[in-house]
């Protein structure tokens, strides 16, 4: 006797090979997008893998007055670092939360930094989104993405906190709240 194919199954079928070419198709057009308007293209296989318990990459990025900021200036402070751009609505979200608790924290812990990392971003929109939101924290600008892929960043905004000797001790993806900001880094030394 034949076994034939249930409707229910010839459609599932027919769903994940509808999914598997909107996926490939939404990776080429990406792709693409990112080469036409000069973003460097990396497979997650080139990309670092920041770990926890790793030490962080060295930077060296500028403000938007072209003074350099090192991550080894901040050695010895408890430093978070976001990765996030203007045209990111998740980061734009997350602002707020930011401001807060670096606000908040620098009363009760003052040698803390942070620093925000504008990728892949025009200057003037980093400017004015920085002036306009009255952010108080250092911003410095990765204009073509080289210290996010060194940070292995693959969505934004991305946060990274060090401790005072600039290891890795956690990374959160994703927009973050304030009273999370502020769990975390009370706990770094």
């Amino acid at each position: 006797m034949q076994e034939r194919s249930s409707p229910f199954g010839l459609i599932l079928l027919g769903i994940a090979a509808a999914l598997v070419g909107i996926g490939l198709a939404v990776l080429v057009l990406s792709s693409s997008a990112a080469q036409r308007n000069g973003l460097p293209v990396l497979s997650p296989s080139t990309r670092a893998l920041l770990r926890e318990g790793a030490p962080a990459p060295e930077f060296t990025l500028n403000t938007f007055d072209d003074r350099p900021v090192s991550l080894s200036d901040l050695r010895g402070k408890p430093t978070l670092i976001n990765f996030w751009a203007s045209w990111c609505p998740p980061c734009l979200e997350e602002t707020p939360a930011l401001i807060a608790a670096y606000n908040e924290l620098k009363r009760t812990k003052p040698d803390v930094e942070f620093v925000g990392i504008g990728t892949n971003d025009d200057r003037d929109n980093l400017r004015k989104f920085a002036e306009n939101n009255r952010i108080p924290y250092l911003i410095v600008e990765d204009p073509d993405g080289k210290v996010s892929d060194a940070y292995g960043v693959l969505g934004m905004p991305t946060t990274v906190f060090l401790d005072s000797s600039g290891v890795v001790r956690r990374i959160w993806n994703g927009a973050i709240k304030q009273e999370q900001v502020v769990e975390i880094m009370r706990g770094l030394r």
